[in-house]
């Protein structure tokens, strides 16, 4: 006898169903695995920026002052030169970090949020940036975190990163 060829209709949606979840779950990790890279690659950038600042105090014997928070990497903060950051760096003098980085902007939302901002008194600094979840095997945890000289990063308390011991 002819036995039917094909799926039935039963067995078709089965199949489909099964690729959707799989797609889905594959959605998701991809998702996760992106997200993960991004905070690594801010750590990673915030590690460079801290070398470069401790390069510029060990010739300095301070760390470049500012007057508030600047947003690294932004308009007024690409180069850290013996003048401290500035929108560019100079024809003389030494060159620390050029150019400074900028955030990843995907995954983070508020424009105010996009940035590396750095505050510094001379004596100390802090970093202040964000990160899409926490990481293991370290205090981070989503949301804002700071970094300081000599030390770990750490989240940010009560929302706020500030100078230390001032």
């Amino acid at each position: 006898m002819n036995a039917p060829k094909g799926l039935t209709l039963t067995e078709g949606l089965v199949v489909g169903g099964i690729i959707v979840i799989l797609l889905f779950a594959t959605g998701i990790s991809v998702s996760a695995a992106r997200e993960r890279v991004r905070d690594y690659k801010r750590l990673s950038d915030v590690s460079r920026i801290q070398a470069s600042l401790e390069l510029f105090f060990n010739e300095q014997n301070a760390y470049p002052g500012t007057e508030g928070v600047i947003a690294l990497g932004d308009q007024g903060a690409r180069c850290l030169s013996s003048d401290g950051f500035g929108v560019s760096c100079p024809p003389t003098g030494k060159i620390f970090m050029n150019p400074v980085p900028t955030q990843t902007s995907i995954g983070i939302s508020g424009s105010d949020l996009q940035v590396y901002g750095f505050e510094s008194s001379g004596k100390t600094y802090v970093l202040s940036f964000m990160v899409e979840r926490a990481i293991p095997q370290t205090d981070i945890v989503k949301g804002l975190v700071c970094a300081y000289p000599g030390q770990a990063i750490i989240p940010a308390r009560n929302g706020v990163c500030s100078l230390l011991g001032e």
